[in-house]
C-alpha cells in the first residue's frame, strides 16, 4: 500500500478512499508543489498506473508535478506523465 494511501486512511480513521478520491488528493498535492503552474491538471489513478495530464509552460513545472507524485507514492511503478509543455 502506498505511503500516501496509508496516511490518508489513518487520517480518516480507517475509511478507505476510492480511486477518484485518491486522484483528487494527488491533484491537490501537485497543485501545491507546482504552485498551480499546471493548467487543466487531471490525474487518472488505478491500481496499475497513475497518469498525469495537463498543460505547462515549462519543463520544470512538468518535472515538479512528476516528482511530487513520486514522493507521494514512494515511486509508483507505472507513472505516465502526459503533461504537454507549450
Amino acid at each position: 500500500m502506498p505511503l500516501f494511501e496509508t496516511a490518508i486512511n489513518n487520517h480518516r480513521l480507517g475509511t478507505r478512499l476510492d480511486h477518484r478520491e485518491l486522484a483528487e488528493f494527488i491533484e491537490g498535492h501537485i497543485n501545491r508543489v507546482a504552485s498551480g503552474r499546471i493548467r487543466d491538471l487531471h490525474v487518472v489513478y488505478s491500481d496499475e498506473k497513475i497518469i498525469l495530464q495537463g498543460r505547462s509552460r515549462t519543463y520544470h513545472a512538468k518535472q515538479l508535478a512528476h516528482q511530487a507524485v513520486l514522493d507521494l507514492t514512494d515511486g509508483h511503478p507505472l507513472l505516465a506523465n502526459q503533461i504537454v509543455v507549450s
